[in-house]
């Protein structure tokens, strides 16, 4: 079994805004997500603001590992 990704507080606040009812958002907003990356992972074009605007910094796959396996806040003990 995969462990939970480990973010910043502020991350994890973000990704726990989105709307996390249907798969087809989900779908939806890693895609958008991923475009704005380049094959390098270098982001080209900030998809996200204001509160969201945090999510800019999470490389495409980490965010797909997110969406799959959750999330946990970085030095927190669950």
């Amino acid at each position: 079994m995969s462990e939970k990704v480990k973010v910043s507080r502020e991350v994890a606040e973000a990704l726990d805004k989105l709307s996390k009812d249907d798969e087809w958002t989900q779908n939806y907003n890693l895609i958008k997500h991923a475009k704005q990356f380049s094959g390098n992972g270098i982001c080209m074009k900030a998809n996200w603001s204001d509160e969201f605007k945090i999510l800019n910094t999470l490389q495409p796959i980490t965010y797909a590992k997110c969406l799959i396996l959750g999330y946990e806040i970085k030095g927190v003990n669950a």
